[in-house]
């Protein structure tokens, strides 16, 4: 049986070999090319129009000319609407950004025009031009404003169809038509047909479908890996809204995906994006990206620095030197003080430290040193309104009893505030709601203040005290201490 079998394999291979082997006694021939599924334009015009070397203006509607900037954010970018063939069949597309002029036009105009035979057509996919350019004349001397409009151009992003062929018209005869024109175009440009590009869509499904790379670009964006998202985190509130309101209110939500397919010649880039509305920046970084803010930003906490420090070892003498402790005195009191003023010290340190390093500098750093300054900032709260009670400077007088309440109250809006900017910032990178990262930013706002206040209750404290400062050789001139050059008033 297993002979049988072995022998009926063998046969069927024979004749499945002698099948393959070519009889050259017989000619085969391709299928003809049909054009049934051709689609001519509706209008009948198979020849590419003049295109006019500058807008027509009505003046009885009050149009006029008018000089525009030089506006290259027009050719920049891939091209997200004018990307397709109308006529499903072949086109001009291209590959970079750049600027067609009036005689590009004309020039494509003749030698397309000329090579079209009868049931062929073509059809532009640009505009005519409109964007004005100016010239001076040479001899003209710096200065002034810009000179008269020269010309005109249209502006053409990467991806973007210049024109289509289509009718009774093969590939051969398409790419014979297109293919000099490269080397007249301003920007290069690429032949393409309706098949290439389907290859190429079936291809970018094919990959995404069977990709095995983990860090593929849905999973770089969703965990911000190398800082891909880019946070834009303003630190003057008022010149970044009164400067780069569009771009300090840009939020991460704004998704944008880049994938690269290459198939035989050329390449293609697609990208699409959707945004969050957003109406105020944040203060959850240290250091903007934008100018004047950053400046401004750092010169002020640079130059609060060290008042702030002199102010920490003040507040702890202040908690040491206090008489009205409980009787007896407890030797852990004077170390509870000096651990106070550590975590005083810490806080301090920690913003001047995420003012100097901005999240697009070193992200993980500025991160550290701003989840650093919110847990320092409140530890201290909790143990400067304790040892605040315990050392009896509440009930020294009616200044130090509303201080007291007044750092409570900044204690518990600034531990509010911290709750709402977690609860908010979780739902915002969540789901990515409308309005969300406002509240958020309007939390954050609330944090900063409270803790502002919170800082601003050592007027109560040091009422009707100076600082002096002077040095050590005066301060035993004549073999006794200086006597003080304030008075300190009983309130």
């Amino acid at each position: 049986m297993t002979l049988r079998l072995g022998s009926t394999l063998k046969f069927s291979n024979l004749l499945q070999n002698i099948g393959n082997i070519k009889n050259p006694f017989r000619n085969s021939y391709n299928y003809p090319i049909t054009f049934e599924h051709v689609v001519f334009p509706p209008n009948e015009q198979f020849k590419l129009p003049t295109m006019p070397p500058e807008p027509i203006y009505d003046e009885s509607l009050g149009e006029t000319k008018h000089k525009l900037t030089k506006q290259f954010i027009e050719a920049r970018g891939f091209e997200p609407i004018h990307t397709e063939l109308i006529h499903k069949q072949y086109g001009l597309v291209a590959m970079s950004g750049g600027f067609i002029k009036a005689e590009d036009f004309a020039w494509i105009q003749q030698e397309v025009n000329e090579k079209l035979v009868d049931k062929q057509f073509a059809i532009w996919r640009v505009d005519a031009p409109w964007l004005p350019r100016v010239r001076r004349p040479p001899s003209t001397k710096k200065g002034g404003g810009k000179g008269p409009i020269h010309h005109y151009e249209t502006p053409v992003r990467t991806g973007r169809v210049i024109l289509e062929l289509g009718g009774y018209i093969t590939e051969q005869e398409a790419r014979s038509i297109l293919m000099h024109l490269y080397l007249h175009m301003p920007f290069p440009v690429e032949f393409v047909s309706q098949e290439l590009m389907d290859k190429r869509k079936e291809l970018e499904m094919k990959v995404h479908a069977n990709n095995r790379n983990k860090f593929d670009w849905d999973t770089l964006i969703k965990y911000n890996m190398q800082n891909c998202k880019a946070w834009l985190s303003p630190y003057d509130v008022y010149w970044n809204i009164l400067l780069h309101y569009e771009q300090a209110v840009w939020t991460h939500c704004e998704v944008i995906k880049l994938e690269i397919i290459s198939y035989f010649v050329g390449f293609s880039k697609c990208f699409s994006s959707f945004s969050v509305p957003n109406w105020l920046p944040s203060l959850s970084a240290a250091v903007s990206t934008f100018a004047p803010e950053r400046f401004i930003w750092r010169l002020f906490i640079g130059l609060h620095g060290t008042p702030r420090l002199v102010a920490a070892f003040a507040c702890k003498n202040f908690l040491v030197t206090s008489s009205l402790w409980p009787f007896p005195f407890r030797p852990w009191y004077r170390w509870a003080s000096q651990f106070a003023c550590a975590l005083n010290l810490a806080e301090i340190l920690s913003l001047i430290l995420l003012s100097s390093v901005s999240s697009t500098e070193d992200h993980f750093l500025h991160a550290l040193c701003f989840s650093g300054f919110t847990f320092f900032a409140h530890f201290y709260m909790f143990v400067s309104i304790w040892l605040f009670d315990f050392s009896g400077r509440r009930r020294s007088s009616k200044l130090g009893e509303l201080s007291f309440q007044y750092k409570v109250l900044c204690c518990a809006g600034s531990v509010l505030s911290l709750l709402f900017v977690l609860y908010f910032y979780y739902r915002h990178n969540r789901f990515c709601e409308p309005g969300v990262y406002t509240l958020f930013a309007l939390s954050e706002y609330s944090l900063i203040l409270f803790n502002i206040l919170f800082h601003s209750t050592l007027y109560y404290d040091f009422h009707s005290r100076a600082l002096t400062l002077n040095t050590a050789a005066l301060s035993s001139a004549a073999g006794y201490d200086l006597l003080p050059l304030y008075s300190e008033k009983r309130t």
